[in-house]
């Protein structure tokens, strides 16, 4: 676990501590501007926090508009800011040391709660079903669909966007970090493996690995996921993903070995002209003639994403 004085780190403080926390909600952000987040959660419950990390976004402009918006909670709030990028998992543990909350609730800072008694259903699983996990799922419910991030919007439709009945059938393989609500002595024995660094599958290995010493329990309590990509970041994003998936094939064989993305990685490795084939892919994706049907676009990406993990696969 991150040391709390880690990266020369300095931490800004809002309103006063609580004398029991229930739940600490944690966001780490990079260059997001997570304030609409905690616009739509201002009024929260009695026993809520706010911790933040500004994983080295190094934007006096951005950290401003954080702090405004921090100010304006009614509850208190922290925001740890570092001035280098750490990555993913070390700043989601760097989070869970500084919370106080017997429970804690990852958000991205892109994302918005669907319900309006969001941290409140929250606060009522954990005390009705006092889980180790909990993810409450994810929606495009409050998503902004526009022609640059259709292609980001209909893929999350089709592979994130599951109820908790569905969900529960393979609880670790459907369970991601936002909106993933876990009892923090849990979390201090089970961290996030920070040498998954860059973008991609640190919540995967978690969910795999917690999986193996208590159940995740699925509900619907979705977060809608607002901060949409166009295709280029998702491409940029693919090819970034790639250690991070061989690390997850490496430590997790058996699971991921199941996993559609693996076997086609894996018969991608054997294809002549491998490069060619992901310049090809990337092109559909891209449908810079505005012919492709938009399943065949979704394809076309996953193709990419497989192409892009094959050449770090063992």
């Amino acid at each position: 676990m991150t040391a709390p004085a880690a990266f020369g780190e300095r931490v800004l403080k809002f309103g006063p501590a609580l004398r029991e926390t229930r739940l600490s909600v944690l966001t780490p952000f990079h260059k997001h501007d997570p304030s609409a987040l905690l616009e739509a959660m201002a009024r929260a419950p009695e026993g809520v926090e706010f911790v933040l990390l500004d994983d080295g976004s190094g934007s006096a402009e951005l950290l401003a508009n954080v702090a405004t918006a921090a100010a304006k909670l009614n509850a208190p709030a922290r925001i740890v800011v570092w001035g280098a990028n750490r990555g993913r998992a070390t700043a989601r543990n760097r989070l869970i040391a500084e919370a106080q909350g017997e429970y804690v609730l990852f958000l991205d800072a892109d994302m918005l709660p669907d319900a309006r008694n969001f941290l409140a259903r929250w606060l009522d699983v954990a005390q009705r079903e006092r889980p180790f996990a909990a993810f409450g799922g994810l929606s495009l419910r409050l998503a902004k669909l526009t022609p640059e991030t259709a292609l980001h919007y209909n893929l999350f439709g089709a592979s994130d966007c599951r109820d908790a009945e569905l969900r529960q059938r393979a609880p670790a393989q459907f369970t991601a970090s936002a909106n993933l609500m876990v009892r923090r002595d849990f979390l201090a024995e089970n961290p996030f493996d920070d040498g998954f660094v860059g973008w991609g599958f640190e919540d995967v290995d978690w969910a795999l690995r917690a999986a193996q010493h208590a159940p995740i329990l699925h509900v619907d309590n979705p977060a809608t996921h607002a901060g949409l990509d166009d295709v280029d970041t998702l491409i940029r994003k693919s090819e970034q993903a790639g250690p991070n998936f061989a690390r997850l094939a490496q430590k997790h064989p058996a699971q991921v070995s199941r996993f559609a993305a693996h076997r086609v990685a894996r018969l991608l490795r054997l294809a002549p002209a491998r490069a060619a084939l992901r310049g090809a892919f990337a092109w559909l994706a891209r449908d810079p003639l505005g012919a492709a049907l938009m399943p065949v676009r979704r394809t076309a990406l996953n193709l990419y994403r497989a192409s892009c993990y094959a050449e770090y696969l063992a």
